[in-house]
């Protein structure tokens, strides 16, 4: 049975901090909690610090330290206190669930056996937590789809999926940010990209924010949705 916390290296510019293997609140907040602690501490040669779903990464320059000597420094700060973690910020997104922007819609309800209008409803029913960010640019890894819509991802993907697609699989949703081959399936269009591309800040959710989707009709989302 593996143990948690765990590290491992990463070639010879990173050490991985795994604190489990699954999707979860309380570790994530262990990640969340020793991303801020290992930030704090200003560690020299520490370059970048990636967290996800249930591990962080810490990168590092090899001119300037190693494995082991990273190691070392990073032990004492597992188990860090997450009392101060903050609360991340609420987004309200507007989403449109036209047969149009839903390719897959029909598709994922058949598989569920649910009605379409269940399987919006439902989507739409819960507030999300951003996890991670990865696979491309602006990509936003969102925990939480409720157990009655959960599926699968498509066996095989789909290509060219536009931009703002609003996409489930398994536990997760997301919003696409580019045009990009996927096998989530694709049940809306949303009214906002979270990647921001001219903004000094491209990326507009930060890890540990919360997203709350909005149904449009077809008519409010063409005249007041598509930001």
């Amino acid at each position: 049975m593996t143990q948690f916390p765990r590290l491992r290296p990463v070639a010879d510019t990173g050490v991985l901090l795994e604190f489990g293997d699954r999707i979860d609140d309380d570790i994530h907040a262990q990640v969340l909690a020793m991303d801020r602690a290992v930030l704090d501490a200003n560690i020299n040669g520490v370059t970048e610090l990636i967290p996800a779903y249930a591990a962080l990464l810490v990168q590092y320059d090899p001119l300037i330290t190693n494995y082991v000597s990273l190691c070392e420094q990073l032990m004492p700060l597992l188990g860090t206190n997450q009392a101060g973690l903050t609360a991340g910020k609420y987004w309200k997104i507007p989403v449109c669930y036209d047969t149009e922007f839903a390719p897959d819609l029909a598709r994922l309800a058949d598989a569920l056996g649910q009605s379409q209008d269940f399987v919006t409803q439902t989507h739409a029913s819960v507030i999300y937590k951003v996890y991670m960010y990865g696979f491309a640019p602006g990509y936003a890894y969102l925990g939480g789809v409720p157990d009655t819509i959960q599926h699968p991802r498509k066996s095989a993907p789909t290509m060219g999926v536009a931009p703002k697609s609003v996409m489930v699989a398994g536990s997760q949703a997301l919003i696409t940010t580019v045009t990009m081959p996927s096998g989530w399936w694709v049940i809306g269009r949303s009214g906002i990209n979270p990647l921001q591309a001219n903004s000094d800040n491209p990326f507009m959710f930060a890890i540990g924010d919360t997203v709350g989707f909005e149904p449009m009709s077809r008519a409010d989302f063409d005249k007041y949705g598509q930001g």
